[in-house]
């Protein structure tokens, strides 16, 4: 995990506590790509954090609020039945966060 993702896992933990009262479960970091696939696990630029239990606007929330704490320089996506894109909705639930400084999400 790069310094950046620490920092994002730092984060992302004391929101979960805020959050919820419970521990932050990452579900995937560093891996090999997956076909098709765009994120930027396979580099350790990413992470999957647990959020199935969660009700579909506590996950949306805790996606804007973290997005808010790290900047421009993440992109962290509700993925899952609680997204919002119809890219996403299909895929198991999750938060999914990456560093990107090229802010290849942006727009989606």
């Amino acid at each position: 995990m790069t310094a950046a993702m620490w920092m994002a896992r730092t984060e992302a933990r004391l929101l979960v506590r805020e959050m919820f009262d419970e521990d932050l479960v990452i579900t995937s970091g560093r891996r090999p790509a997956t076909p098709g696939g765009s994120s930027l696990h396979q580099i350790g630029q990413a992470m999957d954090i647990r959020s199935r239990e969660w009700p579909s606007s506590d996950q949306r929330l805790f996606a804007e609020e973290l997005q808010n704490r790290l900047g421009e320089d993440f992109d962290v996506i509700v993925e899952g039945p609680a997204s919002l894109d119809p890219r996403y909705q299909q895929r198991v639930a999750h938060i999914h966060v990456e560093h990107d400084p090229k802010g290849r999400h942006a727009d989606g």
